[in-house]
């Protein structure tokens, strides 16, 4: 009899615990999830917008429009005495902005709120279960973290969503600095020989690039952030040309690549004369060939004040702004073995949107933070 009461209760507690880790990227909140003891792990992705809203004006984006659309993108939260506007529902109803110039973490309650809520919909968690959090924060972020988990907690506990009130107990937290994923993905896989040696993890993505040094298997806790993302390339095409906007130029000049290639610019242009869109499609491709070499010599200035080349084995790359720099940042270490594709290997079935390497920091702490929490 008490084998089989804890037997239910146990069954109990493994379906009414979500484990989930997130990465506020700048232009996309990304979200690895999944329940205790299933290994099925499920993909979200939010935009990253987020705008306070009086509570009346998000009060009829409800559950009415469930059937037609997945809930990540009607998502608000209303907790203490504020309401917020997430993800898709603040970009095309609200105009709201991606926030770049302030700090992660700030915006982070609210979209955590929201990333729970949506995936408790997408899982059938109902309004009240456990949770096992892993946030990636920037390395200069990572002081906060205390103060961020506080207020977390207190505000998963009762919060308004458009399905009404949840109360979610945090039973497990941990914040890690962006890159943690690849570096244990690498540990992993050299096992005893990273004791021998001194790597330098350099993330560069959308808003921000940080570096991790990793001395002899130890990561040094000290990591250094700087806003030298792919969004300062993009603002300085966007000043160099006319009627582009940073979100319409980012896919095309990922997809042009190194060569610069025409082709993705080709949707971009305004002009309805031939004649004048050959020679805007010069223009800015010029931008974008002149933004990609001024943006390479500011990051690779700023990369060489934190990494000491002379004491570094291996330089570990990772981020989608820095695959897209692939060719420039090689051949600015000539002399050390630069290191790109570390991570776990993703499933196609959670790479649903083809984000590749941009889901590997955040896949590869899933596995990691999900092993821990089983154990």
């Amino acid at each position: 009899m008490t084998n089989s009461s804890q037997k239910i209760r146990t069954e109990k507690k493994s379906s009414s615990l979500l484990i989930l880790t997130l990465d506020f990227g700048g232009s996309a909140t990304k979200g690895i999830y999944g329940k205790l003891d299933q290994n099925n792990p499920g993909l979200l992705v939010m935009e990253p917008e987020v705008l306070k809203v009086p509570f009346e004006s998000v009060a009829s984006h409800s559950t009415d429009t469930l059937g037609t659309t997945e809930p990540e993108n009607i998502a608000w939260v209303s907790y203490g005495h504020d309401t917020f506007a997430v993800g898709y529902l603040a970009k095309n109803n609200y105009y709201a902005n991606a926030g770049l110039k302030e700090l992660k973490y700030e915006r982070a309650i609210a979209k955590t709120l929201a990333a729970v809520w949506a995936v408790s919909q997408k899982l059938r968690l109902g309004a009240s279960f456990q949770l096992a959090l892993t946030c990636l924060l920037p390395p200069g972020e990572l002081e906060n973290k205390e103060s961020f988990l506080r207020q977390l907690q207190t505000a998963l506990a009762n919060y308004t969503t458009p399905t009404g009130i949840i109360r979610v107990e945090l039973v497990e937290s941990k914040c890690l600095p962006e890159g943690a994923g690849i570096y244990l993905a690498y540990q992993k896989k050299v096992g005893e020989a990273l004791k021998a040696k001194v790597i330098a993890l350099a993330m560069v993505g959308y808003r921000n690039a940080s570096v991790l040094i990793s001395d002899k298997g130890r990561l040094e806790a000290n990591g250094k952030t700087s806003d030298l993302g792919m969004i300062r390339l993009l603002e300085t095409v966007v000043a160099k040309t006319s009627g582009q906007t940073v979100s319409g130029l980012a896919p095309a000049i990922v997809a042009a690549g190194s060569d610069i290639s025409s082709t993705p610019f080709l949707r971009l242009l305004r002009s309805t004369l031939n004649t004048n869109r050959h020679q805007e499609l010069q223009l800015l491709q010029k931008a974008v060939k002149l933004a990609r070499r001024e943006y390479t010599a500011a990051l690779t200035s700023w990369l060489d004040q934190v990494i000491n080349r002379s004491l570094v084995d291996e330089i570990l790359f990772c981020g989608g702004t820095a695959d897209y720099l692939r060719k420039e940042l090689n051949s600015h270490y000539p002399g050390t073995p630069c290191l790109w594709g570390v991570g776990a290997d993703i499933p196609k079935q959670v790479d649903k949107f083809s984000l590749g390497s941009r889901l590997a920091d955040v896949y590869s702490v899933f596995l990691y933070f999900s092993q821990q929490v089983q154990k």
